[in-house]
């Protein structure tokens, strides 16, 4: 900083000979008046003469103050008649004799020896000192005076003899220091600074020489070092410093000007105009000019409000909070004042507060509502019971401590209060307390039983005693107890609201409306808690397994595990998450990575809910894959003993049954192995679903000898081409075609062979196609290579994108289900349509499923 001060004071020296005027012009904080004062030492060091005066906001009234300033010392035998009333402030109007008494003044002073005359923030020098000073710029030539002001860059003055001064001076000005002088002036103060932490002094201060010198001596005093480890402590200091030196700025300025400048700080950026307008109470003319000169000087934010004193501060947050229900604010807007001031003031506190909350946890801003929820319970006309009860949401969402306590005062407080009896279930379903949930949800209400089912389909200990079709979440209990067809089901479907949707998509999912389920997913609120956005995209995974499109569900489950991170306590949700990854990495032919899944998802609280029985299917998959039928068997019994604890029986959910008897066939029992594969068709016969069905015929036709083996698996092969289930169909195929080429026709099996690679490798099953290409090359028939090409190419971002545009979804449609930029999806398309060779999205469903 020393040497830029140097540099330009040598350069303003060098201007500011006697005979010129110069302006030094700079934002404030550049170093204006720590030129002038080097100017000035200059001067005095060679024995010449300095009178100096100083503008003020505050004295921009007083007549001839500047000019008392600069020759109020003067030896009084010096001064004019003329001028003596403008050096002892009497005078009143700036007349040519008042004028030429000072004009004459400054020439004696001159006469003895070269005269400075220094003036700095000239912008705010009274009209009669400006008029004195542009008389004398324009006589300075044929005198030994220079003149020196220093303004304030972009401050704005009306007086015509200002506007003189300017259009007949030299200038200089002065601008922040640069990235690299910022880095010297630290590494000068405080030893050499690694270029995280210069970078840090830098972005905190924006390289305002003021703020860097303040902040350099503040890190100093601290002890702070200049290391990159200690780069974040950068900002707070910044931010201490800037605030203080905003606060001096704003001291010196009018009242309009502070006025504004507070009103501005508690309203935040682009505030209402006509709020800004009723709490600064100034005509529009004054509130323009205000606002102007606080945008200049860059006076804003909590530092000004700090500098406020405290009743005064709170005194605006509430009328801020007025002006804005006035004016028609959110609530939150309005809450957000009304936390800065105290309870009971307005009537209608509680209700703002209340609703603004709402709104926080709805939008997942949980500490946020958690903070108004605190404020509301403080006012007296709130309505605690619900109050709590929002508190207790918030606090449960954000994964905080105490929820379950503050959900059960709320509805202890009122019992008959069907939300706060919702709102505690779940907290129950959390923290793994399910038996008491029945007793908590025993009223009538339909939207209690509602709740109850969800619990439920997860909790032994909360399955209802009885279940009606009035609710989505009632049909799929009885779609999951296999009471009911898929074509009664979906028909019964209606996605109104997050928990029917969820429910919903769950029952379209096992009916095979795969599609419909997706819509429905895709509709679903995304601001929500992590626990819920891990469902919604466990629940898309789930859909895409079943589609076949692995890929993209490796994609939605890489996404729930971020938002599972986030919050643990959803056993379920996890546990659903951990079947759902096994076993895509099962069909990728990564069997070690899939048991390692298997075995870190089987916790104590896993086992307590319904999804884990899908881990145990899994697991007996793997341990088929393996070889080690015995204990692969003991796993598939142990899936349908854990759910016929609900009781669930209906296959399309869980198929325990199929798995159960491949093992028992591999075993040698092959009696058992029909009567559970006979089981599973007669029961996916029921649901009537395509999918459940086929894959219960393919296994009986595994486990039937002969011709009627052959019969059962050409009959799953067509129930599933009915279906989605591509990669079902393609397990169907691989077990038809060696069935049949043990049987002696070659030619068939090699096209049920075909088929079945083709769409493993656009499914993305390794395991799957390997399987199928040797039993290919079994039939002795030149196997075409492996596909190289294809959706397979795509990366998990452009399957998803590639998926949702095929759907007819426009490019703001997927950013905003991705949370990517629309520009990004455009450009992630262009890759996909190159990777596909596709000339546009009206081609991607067929190249996406069909060669």
């Amino acid at each position: 900083m020393e040497n830029r001060l140097k540099v330009w004071c040598a350069g303003i020296s060098d201007q500011a000979a006697p005979g010129t005027t110069t302006v030094v012009e700079g934002a404030p904080g550049t170093g204006k008046t720590a030129a002038l004062d080097d100017l000035a030492a200059r001067w005095e060091t060679s024995g010449r003469q300095v009178v100096r005066a100083r503008g003020s906001a505050l004295e921009s009234d007083l007549p001839f103050g500047i000019v008392a300033q600069l020759f109020d010392l003067v030896d009084p035998d010096l001064v004019p008649a003329e001028a003596a009333g403008a050096v002892q402030l009497t005078a009143t109007t700036a007349d040519f004799p008042v004028l030429h008494g000072v004009y004459r003044l400054a020439a004696a002073l001159a006469a003895r020896g070269d005269l400075l005359v220094v003036v700095d923030d000239a912008q705010w020098a009274d009209a009669a000192s400006l008029r004195w000073l542009a008389y004398l710029a324009l006589r300075v030539q044929r005198l030994r005076i220079a003149v020196v002001l220093a303004v304030g860059l972009g401050e704005r003055c009306d007086d015509p003899s200002f506007g003189e001064i300017m259009a007949s001076c030299q200038r200089v000005t002065l601008d922040n220091l640069t990235s690299a002088e910022t880095g010297r002036i630290v590494s000068a103060a405080l030893g050499e600074a690694a270029p995280e932490f210069a970078a840090a002094c830098f972005d905190a201060t924006g390289g305002n020489p003021l703020a860097v010198t303040r902040l350099v001596k503040v890190l100093a005093e601290d002890e702070v070092p200049p290391t990159a480890e200690a780069a974040w402590r950068v900002a707070r200091h910044g931010a201490e410093v800037s605030g203080e030196i905003m606060a001096a700025r704003l001291r010196r300025r009018s009242a309009s000007v502070v006025t504004a400048a507070h009103c501005l700080a508690a309203l935040g950026p682009s505030p209402h105009p006509g709020v800004l307008a009723e709490l600064t109470r100034l005509s529009p003319v004054e509130l323009a000019e205000a606002v102007r000169t606080v945008e200049l000087l860059g006076v804003a934010g909590p530092a000004v409000l700090g500098d406020m004193p405290a009743a005064a501060r709170a005194e605006l947050h509430l009328r801020a909070a007025r002006a804005l229900r006035t004016h028609g604010a959110s609530d939150r807007a309005v809450a957000d004042h009304l936390l800065e001031t105290s309870p009971g003031l307005e009537p209608w506190a509680g209700e703002v507060l209340d609703r603004a909350a709402q709104v926080a946890v709805n939008h997942g801003d949980t500490a946020g509502a958690a903070r108004l929820l605190w404020r509301a319970l403080r006012e007296p006309v709130a309505n605690p019971s619900r109050a709590l009860r929002l508190l207790g949401i918030a606090e449960l969402v954000g994964n905080l401590p105490g929820a379950t306590a503050r959900l059960r005062e709320a509805f202890q407080s009122d019992v008959d209060d069907v939300e706060s009896a919702i709102a505690l279930s779940y907290a129950l379903h959390a923290e793994g307390s399910p038996a008491e949930i029945p007793a908590v949800l025993s009223r009538e209400s339909a939207c209690a039983q509602a709740h109850l089912v969800v619990h439920g389909l997860v909790w032994q200990e909360a399955v209802p005693p009885a279940v009606s079709l009035d609710t989505p979440a009632g049909v799929l209990h009885r779609v999951m107890v296999g009471d009911i067809s898929a074509t009664e089901a979906v028909g019964l479907v209606s996605p109104d609201g997050v928990l029917a949707s969820l429910t919903s998509a769950m029952t379209l999912n096992l009916a095979d409306s795969l599609d419909e389920a997706l819509a429905v997913l895709d509709e679903v609120d995304r601001a929500q808690a992590p626990a819920l956005r891990a469902l919604t995209n466990v629940m898309r995974a789930n859909v895409q397994r079943r589609k076949g499109d692995l890929t993209s569900a490796r994609a939605d489950l890489e996404v729930a595990a971020d938002h599972l991170r986030q919050d643990r306590r959803w056993h379920a949700v996890s546990t659903w998450h951990a079947a759902l990854l096994a076993d895509i990495l099962l069909e990728e032919g990564r069997l070690d990575e899939a048991a390692a899944v298997i075995a870190e998802a089987s916790t104590d609280e896993a086992r307590r809910t319904w999804s884990f029985g899908g881990v145990l299917t899994v697991r007996g998959r793997v341990l088929t894959a393996r070889g080690d039928d015995h204990d692969a068997l003991e796993a598939f019994l142990a899936a349908g003993r854990h759910c016929a604890a609900w009781p669930y029986r209906n296959p399309a959910a869980l198929s325990w049954r199929s798995g159960a008897a491949l093992a028992c066939a591999a075993i040698g029992d092959g009696e058992r192995a029909r009567e559970l594969a006979q089981e599973e068709v007669a029961l996916a016969r029921v649901w009537g679903a395509p999918r459940a069905l086929g894959m219960a015929l393919r296994a009986e036709g595994r486990v039937t000898a002969g011709a009627a083996g052959r019969t059962l698996l050409e009959e799953a092969v067509r129930v599933l081409r009915a279906s989605p289930a591509r990669l079902e169909l393609a397990r169907a195929l691989v077990d038809l075609g060696v069935v049949v080429r043990r049987q002696g026709d070659t030619v068939f099996a090699r096209t049920c062979l075909r088929d079945a690679v083709d769409l493993a490798q656009k499914c993305g099953s390794a395991a799957m196609a390997a399987r199928a290409y040797s039993e290919l090359v079994a039939t002795s028939a030149g196997p075409r290579r492996m596909r190289q090409t294809g959706p397979t190419a795509l990366t998990p971002t452009e399957h998803q994108v590639a998926e949702l545009a095929a759907r007819g979804r426009s490019d703001d449609e997927i950013a905003s289900t991705l949370l990517m930029a629309p520009t990004a999806v455009e450009g992630v398309l262009s890759g996909i349509y190159r990777k596909l060779g596709v000339s546009g999205r009206l081609q991607l469903a067929d190249a996406l499923f069909v060669d």
